[in-house]
C-alpha cells in the first residue's frame, strides 16, 4: 500500500501576503468562490514588461483612470490607446502611491505558492463572523487573467490565481499575528520566520520548516464520552514518537518491541519533540511540533498506517512513502524508518495497536494529514 505524506516543505525563499477584497471586504465571497483576488483597479492593463518598473506601473494606472471615465461618462471623447502618452512620474495623492506598491506586490513580486491571506466574513456554524482565508498562488500571473464585472470598482480586473486551504475565525488568532494582518494598504508582506510558526500551522496541516516538522492528528468526533479511546490514541501517538527516537539516535535497527509500553517508557525522554499541543474544542487534535525534520510526518504516517485496515502481514510486508506536495527525500527516508519499525513490531503487539487505531478511527474520527494512494 502506497502514502502520500502531503507533507508541505516551506522554503526560505517562500513569502506571504495579506491581500485585503476591496473597500469593507466587500469582494470576499468573489475572492472565495472563484479562488481568485485581485485589486479594485478597473481597466488596469498590465503585463510583465510593464510590472518591471515603477514609472510602468503609474502610466497603467493612469491609464485606467482615464479609461473608467470614459467608460462609465456619456459624451466624453475615447483616451489615447498609446500607453507611452500617459506620463510616469509620481503621484501626490497617496493613495495612489499606495497602489502602485500593493500592485507590485501581487502582480510581480508574489510566486506560485506564496502564502496569500484574506480577512472576511462568513457564517461558521450559523453565526456570520469574521474569518480569515489562508491559500497559495497557483500560477504565475498572466494578462490573459481578466475578471469581467459590471461592477465600476472591479471592471476588468486583472487577477491572481489562488488555491484556498483553510479558514479560521478570526478570533481564534493570537494578537500577535492578528497585528501582522492588520488593516490596509491592499496588500501587504508578513515575513516567514519563526515567530510565524503559528501561521504555517493555520495554512498546512503538515509542513516542514528551519529544519522542524509541524503535523495535526485529528478526532474530529471525540464528544466526551469515548475518554479511555482519546487514551489510547494519545498513548499510539507517544509510541510513534518514542519509536522515532528509537530509529533516529540509534545506528543499531535490529530491535525488537515486544511491549510497547515499556518501549515508549524507555524512549520518549530522546524524543527530539518541541510540544504535543491538545486541544479537544471544535474540532479535537494533536499537533505535534519536533525538532527535527521528520518527526511530525513520520508520526502522521504511523497513524495513516495503522488506521488503514491493513493486515499485519501486509503491514510488515512494506509499505511505499511519496509526497505530492512537496517532493524531495523526506518521503523515503520515512518509508525507511516505518518499514524497519513495521518489522520490528511483534506480530501480536502490531495487531493489538492497529486494533486500538481502528477502534479510535471509527470512534473518534482519529485520522492524520497522510493519505492512502488508490
Amino acid at each position: 500500500m502506497k502514502f502520500d505524506i502531503a507533507a508541505k516543505i516551506v522554503e526560505q525563499s517562500q513569502k506571504a501576503w495579506v491581500v485585503h477584497a476591496g473597500k469593507a471586504q466587500r469582494h470576499y465571497d468573489i475572492f472565495r468562490d472563484n479562488e481568485l483576488v485581485f485589486l479594485e483597479v478597473p481597466y488596469i492593463q498590465l503585463n510583465n514588461s510593464r510590472l518591471r518598473t515603477g514609472a510602468g506601473i503609474r502610466r497603467a494606472i493612469r491609464q485606467s483612470i482615464d479609461l473608467r471615465r470614459y467608460n462609465e461618462t456619456t459624451g466624453i471623447s475615447e483616451p489615447t490607446r498609446q500607453f507611452e502618452d500617459y506620463a510616469s512620474g509620481s503621484f501626490s495623492e497617496k493613495s495612489l502611491q499606495a497602489l502602485v506598491g500593493s500592485i507590485n506586490r501581487i502582480y510581480s513580486q508574489a510566486k506560485v505558492g506564496d502564502i496569500v491571506i484574506v480577512p472576511g466574513r462568513e457564517a461558521v456554524d450559523g453565526i456570520t463572523q469574521p474569518v480569515v482565508r489562508f491559500g497559495e498562488i497557483a500560477a504565475p500571473f498572466s494578462d490573459e487573467d481578466i475578471f469581467e464585472s459590471g461592477e465600476g470598482s472591479i471592471a476588468k480586473v486583472p487577477f491572481r490565481r489562488v488555491r484556498w486551504l483553510n479558514t479560521v475565525p478570526r478570533k481564534q488568532l493570537t494578537v500577535r499575528l492578528e497585528r501582522r494582518i492588520g488593516k490596509p494598504p491592499a496588500v501587504r508582506q508578513i515575513t516567514i520566520d519563526r515567530d510565524a510558526e503559528e501561521l504555517l500551522g493555520l495554512v498546512y496541516e503538515s509542513y516542514i520548516f528551519h529544519g522542524n516538522s509541524n503535523s495535526v492528528i485529528f478526532a474530529d468526533r471525540y464528544d466526551g464520552s469515548d475518554f479511555v479511546v482519546l487514551n489510547r490514541s494519545s498513548e499510539i501517538i507517544a509510541f510513534l514518537v518514542s519509536a522515532h527516537a528509537k530509529l533516529s539516535l540509534g545506528r543499531d535497527h535490529n530491535f525488537r518491541v515486544s511491549d510497547l509500553e515499556e518501549f515508549t517508557e524507555r524512549h520518549f525522554s530522546d524524543a527530539s519533540i518541541s510540544n504535543i499541543e491538545v486541544d479537544f474544542a471544535s474540532p479535537g487534535y494533536w499537533r505535534i511540533i519536533g525538532a527535527s525534520v521528520s518527526l511530525g510526518a513520520f508520526v502522521a504516517l504511523g497513524v495513516a498506517v495503522l488506521t488503514s485496515g491493513m493486515s499485519v502481514a501486509d503491514m510488515q510486508g512494506g509499505i511505499e512513502v511519496m509526497n505530492s506536495v512537496s517532493p524531495d527525500g523526506t518521503a523515503a527516508d520515512l518509508q525507511e524508518s516505518m518499514n524497519i519499525l513495521l518489522q520490528s513490531i511483534d506480530s501480536i503487539q502490531l495487531e493489538k495497536v492497529a486494533e486500538q487505531a481502528a477502534r479510535a478511527r471509527d470512534t473518534i474520527g482519529l485520522q492524520s494529514p497522510t493519505r492512502v494512494v488508490p
